[in-house]
């Protein structure tokens, strides 16, 4: 959160930070004019992020994580943009690298990726997707891409990237339950091999060695997790 604060806060009128927990173990460095701590109950990604948005005084919003870091490039691009001539309708994507274990990765799922951050809050919100949100659009929905990248620190060590997508796959068999997805024994136990066989071999996460190896493990693992947690949804209902 403090290099987002020290990328943005001289350049940005105003940056809102959803915060729920302990006002007191703030960082200091939060401390700027342009920065407002905003008390929000953890309602979900989706319905959070969209509340956070209503209390921003500009209509353009760049959505970021707290572990997602822009770089000077996008920035200074974000800086150009005249938002006063621009659609309402548009949509700004941006390349984001992701780092695991103090390495970037530049292969396999997390090798080619690009989100969409930069939108008009009078045009369009997030999702209610209880997990993996995105940006609502249409037919008019105007797309285009950023220069500059987002630097994604996603996890210092396997174990933390195991309990992040333990809590994801939780998320994500509430998700397919409200959806009325079923766990059947294709999805629990082929799905898992072919996520490995895919962001190791054919996504080339091979040439990232052996932390290529663990990222396509580990996403394995989850897809297993999030049909296992669905089948037992299931056994409940």
């Amino acid at each position: 959160m403090d290099d987002i604060v020290n990328r943005l806060a001289d350049k940005v009128s105003e940056i809102r930070i959803g915060y729920d927990g302990n006002l007191n173990e703030i960082s200091p460095a939060l401390n700027h004019k342009a920065i407002s701590i905003v008390p929000v109950e953890w309602e979900g990604y989706s319905i959070t992020k969209n509340k956070l948005a209503l209390t921003a005084a500009n209509d353009w919003i760049l959505s970021l994580d707290s572990d997602e870091v822009p770089d000077e490039s996008l920035v200074s691009a974000i800086c150009a943009l005249n938002f006063d001539t621009l659609s309402t309708k548009t949509q700004f994507s941006i390349r984001r690298y992701s780092f695991f274990e103090g390495k970037m990765m530049k292969h396999g799922s997390w090798g080619n990726d690009n989100v969409r951050r930069l939108y008009n809050k009078t045009r369009t919100q997030w999702d209610n997707a209880l997990v993996h949100e995105s940006l609502e659009q249409d037919a008019e929905t105007i797309h285009q891409k950023l220069q500059g990248s987002l630097m994604h620190f996603t996890a210092d060590d396997y174990q933390t990237f195991l309990n992040k997508s333990q809590r994801y796959a939780r998320l994500s068999a509430d998700k397919y339950f409200q959806q009325d997805k079923k766990a059947t024994p294709l999805k629990r136990y082929i799905s898992p091999l072919f996520s490995f066989v895919k962001e190791f071999v054919f996504q080339a996460g091979f040439l990232d060695g052996a932390r290529g190896w663990k990222i396509a493990k580990g996403n394995a693992i989850y897809t297993y997790w999030k049909y296992k947690f669905l089948k037992e949804k299931e056994k409940k209902a």
